[in-house]
C-alpha cells in the first residue's frame, strides 16, 4: 500500500514537473515568437524609413533625390505594403502612416518632374508646341508644402515658355520653317525686328538652346546683309546718277552763260587782234566743286572734314550698323568701302560702363593693334601678348586703358582670348 502511495506521489511530481516544463516551454516559445515578431516589425519599419528617405535630397523632404527612379519608388511602396500587414502599435502605425504620405508625395512629385523633363531635354524644348497646364496645376499643390520644389520647376517652366516665345519669334522670319532643306526667309523682315529677336534670345540662359538656333540665325543675318548690301548699292547708284545729272546741268548752265556772253559782244570796226590785245590778261576763276548729296554730303558738311582727308564713318540702326571708309579726292568725298558692322546692344548715344551703348562723336585713331605683327600700317602699332588687358573695371585707376599685367580683374578684357576678332 505504501509502495503504491510512493509511486502515486512520484507520478504526481512528474506530472507537476511536466506541466511546469510545458508551461515554461510555452512561455519560452511565446517570447521567442514575440521577439521574432518585434524584430520583423523593426526591420520592416527601418526598411520603409530608409527607402522613403532615399527618395529625397534633404531632411526637409523638399527636393527629390537626383538618383530617384521608378524602381526606387516601387521598392519603397513594396516595403510599405509589407509593413502594413504586421500588427503594429499605435506609435508604429502613426510613423508608418507618415512614411506612406511621404512616399505618395514623392511619387506625385516624380511624375511631375519626369513630365517636365521629357518636354525639356538638355535644357531646351523638345517640341515647338509643348504646353504645361497640367503640370502647373499639379505643381501649385506644392507651393506651401514644398516651396523649393515648387520654385525650381516653376522656374524651369518659365524658361521653357521663354524658349517657346523665342522659337515662335524665329519661325515668323521664315515662310516654311519646318522644311529644313527649303527654309525660305521672308522678304519683309527688317534689321530692327531681328535685333529685337536677338535681345530676346540673349535673355535665354540655356547655351544648348541658343546653339540649336545658330544655323537659322546665320541664315537670317546672311539674308539681311544681302538686302542691306543691295540697298546700299542702289543708293550708291542713285547718288551717282544724281551727281551726274547735277554735273550735266552745271555744264549746261555754264555753256548757256558762255553763249549769252558771246552774243552780247558789240561789233567793232577795229581789227579783232587789236581788240583782243586791248583786253587785260586776267586769270581764270577757280571752279567751285558741285555740292555733294547723300552720305558723302553729310561727311562733306561735317566739321571733321575740315582737318582730315580720311574718315571712318559708322551709321547705326539699333545694334547693327554700316561702316564706311571715306576719302577726299579733288575736294570731293568718295566712299572707298562699306561693310556691315555692330555697335552696342543698346545702340549709339551717351555711354558709360555697362550702358550697352557705343559713344557718339568724332574720334581720332590713336594706334592700331592685333594678335600678329604689324601688317603694314603707318599708325603706331601694338601686338597683343598673353599679358595684354583692356581695363574695364571702373574702380581701377587705369580704367579704359591698355595694360600689360600678369593677372587682372575678371571685369577686364583679356585681349588674347579673342584671337579671331583681333587677328
Amino acid at each position: 500500500m505504501r509502495r503504491k502511495k510512493n509511486q502515486l506521489s512520484i507520478a504526481i511530481v512528474l506530472i507537476v514537473f511536466a506541466i511546469l516544463g510545458g508551461i515554461t516551454l510555452y512561455r519560452y516559445t511565446i517570447n521567442v515568437k514575440a521577439e521574432e515578431t518585434k524584430k520583423e516589425i523593426n526591420t520592416a519599419l527601418t526598411l520603409v524609413n530608409k527607402r522613403a528617405n532615399l527618395l529625397y535630397l534633404d531632411e526637409n523632404n523638399d527636393l527629390l533625390s537626383e538618383s530617384i527612379t521608378k524602381e526606387k519608388l516601387k521598392e519603397a511602396e513594396t516595403s510599405l505594403e509589407i509593413a502594413f500587414t504586421l500588427k503594429l502599435s499605435n506609435a508604429q502605425q502613426k510613423n508608418l502612416d507618415t512614411q506612406s504620405i511621404k512616399i505618395a508625395t514623392a511619387k506625385q512629385q516624380f511624375f511631375i518632374q519626369s513630365s517636365i523633363h521629357n518636354k525639356f531635354k538638355d535644357e531646351k524644348i523638345s517640341s515647338d508646341d509643348v504646353e504645361f497646364s497640367k503640370e502647373e496645376k499639379e505643381l501649385a499643390l506644392f507651393k506651401n508644402t514644398h516651396p523649393l520644389f515648387f520654385k525650381e520647376y516653376t522656374d524651369i517652366i518659365e524658361q521653357i515658355k521663354l524658349q517657346l516665345a523665342v522659337k515662335q519669334a524665329l519661325i515668323l522670319f521664315f515662310d516654311d520653317y519646318d522644311d529644313y532643306n527649303e527654309r525660305k526667309i521672308k522678304e519683309t523682315i527688317s534689321r530692327s525686328e531681328y535685333d529685337q529677336f536677338k535681345e530676346k534670345l540673349e535673355s535665354v540662359s540655356s547655351e544648348s538652346f541658343k546653339t540649336s538656333l545658330t544655323d537659322a540665325c546665320a541664315a537670317i543675318e546672311q539674308e539681311l546683309d544681302r538686302k542691306e548690301t543691295k540697298e546700299r548699292e542702289e543708293k550708291e547708284k542713285e547718288r551717282k546718277e544724281i551727281e551726274l545729272k547735277q554735273a550735266m546741268e552745271t555744264k549746261k548752265e555754264e555753256s548757256k552763260k558762255g553763249t549769252s556772253s558771246s552774243d552780247s559782244t558789240p561789233t567793232s570796226k577795229e581789227p579783232i587782234q587789236d581788240k583782243a590785245d586791248s583786253q587785260p590778261n586776267t586769270p581764270e576763276s577757280p571752279i567751285t566743286p558741285p555740292k555733294q548729296v547723300g552720305i558723302e554730303g553729310i561727311i562733306a558738311r561735317s566739321s571733321t572734314s575740315n582737318y582730315t582727308n580720311q574718315i571712318v564713318g559708322v551709321v547705326a540702326n539699333g545694334s547693327s550698323s554700316t561702316v564706311y571708309l571715306f576719302e577726299k579726292s579733288k575736294e570731293q568725298w568718295q566712299t572707298v568701302l562699306s561693310m556691315p558692322g555692330r555697335v552696342g546692344y543698346n545702340g549709339v548715344g551717351s555711354a558709360y560702363e555697362g550702358s550697352g551703348r557705343t559713344p557718339k562723336g568724332a574720334y581720332s585713331l590713336g594706334f592700331a593693334f592685333g594678335t600678329g605683327p604689324n601688317p603694314g600700317t603707318n599708325l603706331a602699332y601694338k601686338q597683343i601678348t598673353g599679358h595684354s588687358y583692356w581695363i574695364s573695371n571702373p574702380d581701377d585707376s587705369q580704367y579704359n586703358t591698355w595694360q600689360e599685367r600678369t593677372s587682372s580683374s575678371s571685369l577686364d578684357e583679356h585681349m588674347s582670348d579673342y584671337q579671331a576678332q583681333y587677328k
